[in-house]
């Protein structure tokens, strides 16, 4: 590669560093994000129609209209109104997984739904699933994936020239994401990001008025599920559980408070799934 261009790649790329810098929301943590949501939120919506294709989805039923309750009151607290929002329920007794794209974009699979047990469960594990995407871990990795390719030039021409992309920057786009996609979309996030996904989850959950301490019992419960066993797919190399419930027992005072003035009436911890 000439050295004029490795220049300029190196030079574009620390434009965009100090130009990319966002906060994350509740822990305030400064990122290096450099992806706009123009390019994230259609390709989080097309790799969840990928992902989905060919799962059999739960479409009625008291399981299904739990996930939408509960995903609609973490939703509403996100302060994201122009999210699309989907929650869609995969029939597969034997994974144990959650995940959110862009968007909003949201899968639970029905082998977690034992270790969640109630739908304050389910509301920490999709608190922290939107917590990845309302943070924006996916753009924050694929944009590290893409300074490492010297894909950031291409990125920023496209960003400074703010009009559509033709039929062949597209392609030249999208291959530069593609290595990015499978970074920030498939492959487990960093130890950095499930940290964080906790405590937004923590906080969202008792925003929409679930009681914040049900979130160290899930932690409790999926240690008892993965004991000496394969680890599911939720857990691969995240943190352990007692560092997962340190972390959230340091957060849990602000968590209690914020629960307080959100209440639900109903009884939200009572089993549902076994």
């Amino acid at each position: 590669m000439p050295t004029q261009l490795l220049v300029l790649i190196g030079l574009l790329s620390a434009i965009l560093t100090l130009t990319g810098c966002v906060r994350a929301p509740v822990t305030d943590r400064l990122q290096v994000s450099v992806i706009p949501e123009k390019i994230m939120l259609p390709l989080g919506r097309n790799t969840y129609q990928d992902m989905l294709s060919g799962a059999r989805l739960v479409t009625n039923g008291d399981d299904v209209g739990t996930l939408r309750r509960v995903g609609k009151r973490i939703a509403r607290v996100t302060g994201e109104p122009g999210y699309g929002w989907r929650f869609s329920l995969v029939d597969d007794r034997d994974t144990l997984n959650a995940w959110c794209l862009p968007g909003g974009k949201i899968a639970f699979y029905t082998g977690i739904l034992p270790v969640l047990q109630n739908e304050a469960g389910m509301a920490f594990v999709m608190g922290h699933e939107v917590g990845h995407a309302t943070a924006h871990h996916g753009a924050e990795r694929m944009s590290q994936q893409l300074a490492v390719l010297g894909g950031l030039g291409a990125l920023y021409l496209y960003m400074d020239r703010k009009s559509e992309l033709t039929d062949q920057q597209k392609n030249l786009m999208m291959g530069a994401l593609g290595v990015g996609a499978q970074v920030g979309f498939i492959l487990p996030f960093s130890r950095k990001h499930e940290k964080e996904a906790d405590i937004i989850g923590l906080m969202y959950m008792s925003r929409a008025g679930y009681p914040p301490e049900e979130s160290v019992a899930v932690w409790e419960r999926m240690q008892a599920q993965s004991g000496g066993g394969r680890v599911p797919a939720f857990l691969s190399t995240h943190p352990s559980h007692e560092q997962r419930r340190a972390n959230l027992r340091e957060w849990m005072a602000q968590a209690r408070k914020r629960h307080a003035r959100n209440p639900l009436s109903e009884d939200t911890q009572k089993t549902l799934w076994r």
